[in-house]
């Protein structure tokens, strides 16, 4: 096979080289819209409160590191002109329309900035302040230019952060001190690290949509 018939059939190409092009800027919902009715009344009724009866407090927190390193582990094999590529995945479950045409990178910036958001509700609920701003989806979107070259080195951090923060503060202080979150209602400390390794798993999954299409 010549040189041009293999660079034309994409054999022995780095995968850079053969990447599909970024798709047009789709027309979605807007940021903040929410769920389908259905889908999130049977999350909010029946799959979040069976969530938090059964998953215990240690088996969150090993669930929440174990989506962080499969997240990672997705992620570092990716360079930047990949994490920065965007891909309109179909929706899951879970997920906001608006956020279906997001980078890898993008996907990133938003778990460092719901973790950190969800790392200082613990502190404050710890310390019995229930009265902090509203929590919106729509104000934690992520910008569509990313430091693809920090954004990784970032959500690592946050992750360890995150960690550290629930093996030192009380959470028998003020137990049922709650804040609540835009979709499910009033959520202790305690449940805050229950919900939070679902998110990491919705969001690994995106990552992995997202990456399917390059």
């Amino acid at each position: 096979m010549s040189p041009e018939q293999t660079i034309l059939n994409g054999d022995n190409v780095p995968k850079e080289q053969v990447q599909r092009p970024e798709p047009a800027e789709p027309k979605l919902a807007p940021p903040g819209a929410g769920l389908p009715f259905i889908e999130w009344a049977i999350a909010k009724y029946i799959l979040v409160p069976q969530r938090l009866k059964t998953v215990t407090f240690a088996a969150a927190v090993t669930e929440f590191s174990a989506e962080s390193a499969a997240i990672t582990a997705l992620v570092k094999p990716l360079n930047e002109t990949q994490m920065s590529s965007r891909r309109l995945i179909p929706r899951l479950r879970g997920l906001e329309d608006s956020s279906r045409f997001w980078s890898v990178a993008m996907t990133l910036q938003h778990l460092v900035i719901v973790n950190n958001r969800v790392r200082g509700v613990i502190i404050g609920l710890t310390h019995g302040k229930t009265s902090m701003p509203a929590a919106s989806t729509a104000d934690v979107k992520p910008p569509v230019n990313i430091d693809c070259a920090g954004v990784l080195t970032e959500f690592e951090q946050t992750n360890r952060d995150f960690l550290d923060t629930v093996s030192r503060v009380d959470f028998e202080k003020f137990p049922r001190a709650a804040f609540a979150h835009p979709w499910f209602g009033e959520l202790t400390a305690r449940q805050w690290v229950q919900f939070l390794p679902l998110h990491q798993q919705i969001h690994k999954k995106q990552i992995e949509a997202i990456i399917n299409l390059m």
